[in-house]
């Protein structure tokens, strides 16, 4: 993951990117894991993808059912990208943790929105969560963190290799929810990896962005 990796792919021939799903939960989670900041658990994640993240035979596999008109969910509990946010998860904590992930393929043909449901640690306010993003991500050309309680939707990041992070107040003084967006084409899928090839090579990491 370019914004958490950085210049360490310098170091290998071989770099897998990370998948679109966990490219959205992992950017605002590994931060606040990091810091210390939130309950590791019972994190929720409620993902949506546009029906392109189902692969090329999205319209075989759902020929008798209306694709562009309906919500559905899949993997539930299982899903593969759950191995990849444990492993990263892991790499940042020591205590204990656990998630749910459940991902939906929504009738939309691209784009992934993110819901994850945090409970802060004693004395953790959702300012203090705002400020940790911003100083993690204050270099990043991709990543933005929006003013807090700002409502974002996948339209915000189509055609581009942006995340947008929006964290949200909720009537529980020590839960939050946080908003995370992509497009799962390309910053979940080909920008990131011309994003690592860029670092692996020393261009701007614009390029071709």
């Amino acid at each position: 993951m370019p914004e958490i990796t950085g210049d360490k792919v310098k170091k290998y021939n071989i770099i897998a990117c990370p998948g679109c799903y966990p490219t959205s939960i992992l950017l605002p989670l590994i931060p606040l894991i990091k810091k210390n900041l939130i309950k590791t658990e019972n994190i929720i994640i409620d993902s949506k993808s546009g029906y392109s993240g189902a692969g090329r035979d999205v319209h075989k596999k759902y020929k008798d059912k209306n694709l562009y008109e309906s919500l559905s969910s899949y993997g539930v509990g299982f899903h593969r990208h759950n191995s990849e946010i444990q492993q990263e998860i892991k790499n940042y904590t020591k205590k204990k943790f656990s998630f749910t992930f459940t991902p939906h393929l929504s009738p939309m043909f691209r784009g992934i929105l993110s819901t994850i449901y945090l409970d802060l640690n004693k004395g953790v306010n959702i300012e203090r969560l705002e400020k940790t993003l911003n100083n993690a991500y204050l270099k990043s050309s991709f990543v933005k963190i929006l003013k807090k309680n700002t409502f974002i939707s996948t339209n915000d990041v189509i055609n581009t290799n942006n995340c947008y992070l929006s964290i949200c107040k909720t009537k529980y003084k020590n839960r939050v929810i946080i908003l995370s967006v992509i497009d799962n084409l390309i910053k979940g899928g080909a920008g990131q990896a011309i994003q690592n090839m860029n670092l692996k090579f020393n261009f701007p990491i614009t390029k071709g962005l």
